[in-house]
């Protein structure tokens, strides 16, 4: 999966926090601060689609569009694409847990020592 720019970060962090599908102007609208116009958004949208970040159904004359993967999931993509991307794993992910918060080293703790079916 290809990574996103900033207006398509925008937009599927408003899919993210979406209960339901949004049509594209409730993405324009929702983005309002930024001064676009309904084309730029429905071609964010479209190329979302294309890259497949979202998944879309017609209803009427209307598309609307829901993310593929949750935010969760894309976060822990991120972070297996950066640990893929270094020239030495084992010191990147040894800065990553240098770097987290008491509270993230304790969850990581309780999540290691889960098997997998209690997760």
């Amino acid at each position: 999966m290809r990574s996103l720019g900033p207006l398509e970060s925008a937009v599927m962090n408003l899919l993210w926090e979406a209960a339901d599908p949004m049509s594209v102007r409730e993405v324009l609208d929702g983005l309002r601060d930024r001064g676009l116009a309904y084309t730029t958004v429905a071609t964010v949208l479209e190329n979302l689609h294309r890259k497949q970040w979202v998944d879309r159904d017609r209803i009427g004359r209307v598309w609307f569009y829901r993310p593929r993967l949750q935010a969760s999931e894309h976060a822990a993509l991120l972070m297996r694409e950066a640990l893929a991307a270094s020239n030495s794993p084992r010191a990147t992910f040894l800065k990553f847990v240098d770097e987290i918060t008491d509270e993230e080293a304790e969850m990581l703790r309780e999540l290691l020592g889960e098997t997998p079916e209690e997760r």
